[in-house]
Formats: structure tokens, sequence, C-alpha cells
């Protein structure tokens, strides 16, 4: 992979995160018209070619589909925290590497590693830690599962 598919494959990401974000704000019914403000004016002002929002809009389309059960992952894994009281950056990165890593065949390390990036990026001082520690006991649940 050259490193010019790995930044694509990083701005896809994020974009996509943003996306989970931004819906965090908004009623089920304003979602659409939301994002497509967020694709007709973020994306093209941000230098994303225009062949690259059909991808990142399918697979937010399938990562929003797939939500009730990476949530519920989530909130097994999460000790002594509710889905709810955590900030809405590491939610969504939360859920953006979850389905990453539970329905892509994107290398877990790879996932985790870009998610804890952008969570020091985009989120508080702690937030690396934090979504580090959740992403691995979902990893190692997923692997718990799969071996019974």
């Amino acid at each position: 992979m050259t490193e010019d598919s790995k930044k694509d494959l990083r701005e896809r990401r994020e974009h996509l995160m943003r996306l989970l974000y931004l819906r965090e704000f908004h009623e089920n019914e304003e979602i659409a018209e939301q994002n497509q403000l967020y694709f007709d004016v973020i994306l093209p002002t941000e230098g994303i070619e225009s062949d690259a929002s059909p991808e990142i809009l399918d697979k937010y389309n399938k990562l929003v589909e797939k939500l009730p059960e990476i949530d519920s992952v989530l909130i097994a894994r999460m000790k002594n925290w509710n889905i709810e009281r955590i900030g809405l950056v590491e939610k969504s990165l939360l859920r953006l590497c979850a389905y990453e890593i539970m329905f892509e065949s994107i290398s877990e390390k790879i996932a985790i590693n870009e998610a804890v990036e952008l969570a020091k990026t985009y989120g508080g001082q702690q937030s690396g830690g934090f979504i580090n520690g959740v992403l691995a006991r979902i990893v190692k649940g997923l692997e718990t599962d799969n071996e019974q």
C-alpha cells in the first residue's frame, strides 16, 4: 500500500468519524439533509475527490445499519462506563473502529491505531488511552467468542 493510499484511507476514516459525530446532533429525519450538506460543502473544501464520496457514504450507511449491534458490543465491553456518558468524539471513534473490526477485513491493530490517532487529534487528553482500552477488550471478547 502506498503512502498516498494510506493517507486516503485515513482521510476517509476521519470523514466517517465526523459524519457519525454530526449524527449525534440531529433528529433522524434531519440526518440525510445534514449528510448531503457535509458532502456538498465540507468534502470539496478539504480536497476530497468527488469519486470518494460514494465510497464514504456507502460505508457510512453500512455502519449506521449495524449501530445497534455495535453499540451492544461496546456496552458489554465498557467497564463502569455508560455509552451515553462518554464523549461524542470517543463514541464516534469506537463505533467506527468496532465496525471495521467486526464487519470488515481491516487489521485490528491498524484499526485501533487509527482510532487512537484520531482520538489524539479530536478528543481529550485521555481519549487515546480510553479508546485503546475499550477496543482491546472488544478484540479480546471477539477472540473469546470465536473460540467457543
